[in-house]
């Protein structure tokens, strides 16, 4: 038996599922639970995001069977925006990791971001820290103490942010769009700019005004994309959805 995490599950057959896990041991992987669907089901009511888990599988290949599955926790309380924030952590994982492949630590974070959002209202910070481990965990990460030459952020010089490179000197090109960026004639989304103290208050991932909490988003999805591709996320689309209704 490991810890694990549903990640995602749909029905299977007459009366199984298809369940995505999340486990610390093997990564990412799906199993099939047999008769889970049906009502005297002892998997029924576990087999759901954010209940923490012990399961075990068999088979071989990609799609194994579900052996033996326990709560060892209860859910998650996770609610309102905390509830879609999970569904967003959930789907990053499902997108960005490979399957049976596991990950140092990943799991550890993960479970300690679900623990997070069950007891913040302050569910942004928490989703950027989340969103850099796991580029971190997956060899994308960029650092928050030094540019690209890795030289100490000096409080007022300028900089940019470009995924991979990371942090770096904003060139004259992008000093000069910045003065010139007027509402109509806005400069490019990846010449945005921010100062050394900026991204120096930044790199704790708390007690952040709005202000550095948008650019800090900007950094992230500006981070992501070229892993995410250009497939939407369903978890923003049921998001903003959620937010609008509210």
């Amino acid at each position: 038996m490991e810890p694990a995490f549903v990640l995602h599950r749909w029905p299977y057959q007459d009366s199984s599922l298809l369940v995505e896990l999340l486990s610390a041991q093997q990564g990412r992987f799906r199993v099939i639970a047999k008769g889970a669907k049906r009502p005297k089901s002892k998997w029924r009511s576990i087999l759901q995001p954010f209940t923490p888990l012990v399961v075990q599988a068999k088979g071989r290949g990609e799609l194994l069977t579900l052996s033996a599955a326990e709560a060892s926790d209860q859910a998650m309380n996770l609610q309102g925006h905390a509830l879609y924030s999970g569904f967003y952590v959930n789907e990053l994982v499902q997108r960005l990791t490979t399957p049976h492949q596991a990950v140092d630590e990943l799991f550890h974070d993960y479970h300690e971001t679900l623990s997070m959002l069950a007891q913040t209202s302050h569910v942004e910070p928490v989703l950027r820290r989340f969103e850099w481990q796991l580029l971190c965990h997956l060899g994308h990460g960029f650092d928050w103490h030094a540019d690209d030459q890795q030289q100490p952020f000096l409080a007022e010089q300028t900089y940019q942010f470009r995924p991979e490179r990371g942090f770096f000197i904003a060139t004259p090109k992008a000093l000069d769009n910045s003065a010139a960026e007027t509402p109509l004639t806005p400069y490019s989304a990846a010449e945005f700019l921010m100062t050394g103290a900026d991204i120096t208050r930044i790199a704790a991932f708390e007690q952040l005004d709005q202000r550095l909490l948008n650019l800090l988003k900007r950094i992230m999805r500006s981070a992501l994309q070229p892993y995410l591709g250009d497939k939407p996320l369903r978890s923003r689309q049921l998001f903003t959805q959620f937010k609008d209704k509210s």
